[in-house]
């Protein structure tokens, strides 16, 4: 099956037991590692590229990844370097509020010497996220990364994923996203960071999903909550419905959705030999619908359930 790798950060997602209790919850995190180990506990071959401390919460880190099957041949032990810690509050709803602890952590330092070690052969799809576009050197590094991956003919999958209060200088923000949009064929996007994407321009969300597609993306994929998802590319622009639920915790649910998106491509494209490759299915409604509705379920399995690396669907729970 086609293979995927994950590039960014692994971190320590600090839960509340619950609404109103003060005390937290250490659990393995990261949006970039959340799509790794889903693509795996769905039954896919996924990678993970990105640093980690030798510190106490970096070896549990490690060891989480390994056991839920992502390989971490690409990793890079930091030395002197701390783990990434994020406080997550919950509200009533499930819905979340982040505090980042994120200073020179082992997360930030991989460079383009461990991009160089990547075996490209073996990866059809390279997923990253905008938390290693907050500073210029890990910008630098993960542009060179994307470019890397394209230029072996891999599939690049951006899910957006703003957190704002990580920028050092948000007038970068934009110009930086849509540098690697350039380079992406299916980007991701909540329709709160959509809207913040259009604000900047100065357009609305349906002129800037026109002018994403005027940059080269091939697919555009908008998730709402619990309102509908809107994908578009060139050829048909859909809305579907997600499933509805009572959720309990909204960590992980858009890294269930892009990695159950991804997922259910890959095995559309192993189940079918007519299709030619996993380019070619992002331009076909009818696997990409079947996908959508496959990772709306992902997402939904994933709120239902605390946590985040706990809380991804094996396939059987889909």
């Amino acid at each position: 099956m086609i293979s995927l790798i994950s590039y960014g950060e692994v971190l320590v997602d600090f839960l509340p037991t619950s609404v109103n209790d003060p005390s937290y919850i250490p659990l393995a995190g990261g949006a970039p590692a959340n799509v790794a180990v889903a693509y795996a506990k769905l039954g896919g071959e996924a990678y993970f590229a990105g640093g980690i401390s030798e510190d106490n919460f970096g070896n549990m880190l490690i060891q989480a990844l390994e056991n839920d099957g992502v390989h971490t041949d690409y990793v890079k032990i930091i030395a002197d370097a701390n783990t990434a810690l994020v406080l997550v509050s919950l509200d009533s709803c499930g819905e979340r509020a982040f505090n980042f602890y994120r200073h020179n952590t082992a997360d930030m330092q991989y460079g383009i010497s461990q991009v160089d070690k990547v075996n490209w052969q073996n990866i059809g799809v390279f997923h990253f996220c905008s938390n290693t576009l907050t500073s210029q050197p890990i910008y630098t590094d993960t542009l060179y990364a994307i470019r890397s991956a394209k230029k072996n003919n891999v599939l690049i999958s951006f899910d957006v994923n703003l957190r704002q209060q990580l920028w050092q200088d948000l007038s970068f923000l934009t110009n930086r996203v849509e540098t690697c949009i350039e380079e992406t064929d299916i980007v991701k996007l909540s329709r709160d960071e959509a809207e913040y994407l259009a604000k900047t321009k100065g357009v609305d969300v349906d002129i800037y999903i026109q002018y994403l597609l005027l940059l080269g993306v091939k697919l555009i994929v908008i998730t709402d909550g619990s309102s509908s998802i809107q994908v578009t590319c060139t050829g048909f622009s859909t809305m579907f419905e997600v499933p509805k639920i009572s959720p309990v915790d909204t960590t992980g649910a858009g890294d269930s959705f892009i990695s159950g998106f991804l997922f259910s491509l890959a095995k559309s494209v192993e189940e079918h030999s007519e299709i030619e490759s996993i380019h070619k299915i992002i331009e076909q409604q009818e696997y990409v619908s079947a996908a959508v509705l496959f990772a709306a379920k992902c997402g939904a399995f994933t709120c239902q359930k605390k946590g985040a690396f706990a809380a991804l669907p094996h396939l059987a729970d889909i």
